[in-house]
């Protein structure tokens, strides 16, 4: 690999492109600098000459690998982070509540609070790498959703003023995840729609897919809830968010299937949350009906 080669790696590694894009861009770098190297070796320049010209000519790895970073995927880092922070903090504010207020600490709940957060962070800081792979970067995003969807349910114990305040903390923290989840499909989308016909309609048969998603996790937090205020909380409950599990092994399959045959997809899809909200009825009246 000679000083060019390596220098447009470096471009990559700030880049969270797929491998199909990552190597349209590579021979794309390499065709423009590799055109400017044989520029300068006729004027006289040796290769080694003419490749540290280039690299100098070309600029900063590290900065055009985050400028075209941006340029494709515009403050993805960035809302990662904020999404990371903001789940750390909340578990920090939240732990001093209970543990100083309530008097009631949560040392498990704390943990998993902050192992989200920390995953989150984990994953801007290594967006090049994690961001390739847009279903596991999704699925991510979505639990962190599912588990601040749960927190919201779990503030009905607590006082009016703080069930208000923490609760709207944890919308806005939700209604963050759900933006990045729903931009991270849309550049999926570019990707594939570029390989494909009916691009408009690939977009909407995904965001349509995320849309029922959306609705299942809503509705088994909602079943959530409400075992809680009618049997107590217990490690069964959980059993309603079943459905979510069901959605999101579908979904990594429909990743792959919008872009060959939207229409389908979206009718599976829509088959497939069907099935999972009436899963989720079943498990309701059959918990009642015990």
């Amino acid at each position: 690999m000679n000083r060019i080669e390596k220098h447009v790696e470096d471009v990559l590694k700030q880049m969270q492109s797929s491998g199909d894009e990552r190597e349209e861009i590579r021979e794309e770098l390499l065709s423009h600098l590799n055109e400017a190297k044989s520029n300068y070796i006729s004027e006289g320049f040796s290769e080694k000459q003419a490749e540290k010209k280039v690299i100098a000519a070309f600029g900063n790895s590290h900065r055009i690998g985050l400028d075209l970073q941006e340029s494709m995927y515009p403050f993805q880092r960035e809302l990662l982070y904020l999404i990371g922070i903001i789940t750390l903090l909340f578990g920090v504010i939240f732990y001093v509540n209970l543990a100083f207020v309530i008097r009631e600490p949560e040392p498990v709940w704390l943990i998993i609070q902050l192992l989200l957060g920390s995953i989150v962070m984990l994953a801007a800081i290594n967006i090049s790498f994690v961001g390739r792979y847009f279903y596991l970067l999704n699925v991510l995003l979505m639990f962190n959703i599912i588990w601040n969807g749960i927190n919201v349910v779990l503030m009905q114990g607590l006082s009016q003023w703080q069930a208000i305040f923490f609760s709207g903390y944890l919308l806005i923290l939700i209604g963050l995840g759900l933006l990045f989840v729903f931009r991270n499909s849309y550049y999926y989308t570019n990707q594939i729609g570029r390989k494909h016909q009916k691009q408009g309609f690939v977009k909407f048969s995904y965001m349509m897919n995320l849309l029922y998603g959306i609705i299942i996790i809503i509705l088994c937090l909602f079943f959530l809830w409400t075992f809680i205020v009618f049997t107590g909380p217990s490690i069964a409950v959980f059993i309603t968010l079943l459905p979510i599990l069901i959605w999101m092994i579908f979904y990594k399959y429909q990743m792959k299937f919008i872009a060959r045959k939207p229409a389908l997809s979206l009718a599976t899809g829509l088959g497939v949350s069907t099935l999972a909200v009436v899963i989720s009825f079943v498990i309701l009246r059959f918990s009642f009906g015990g």
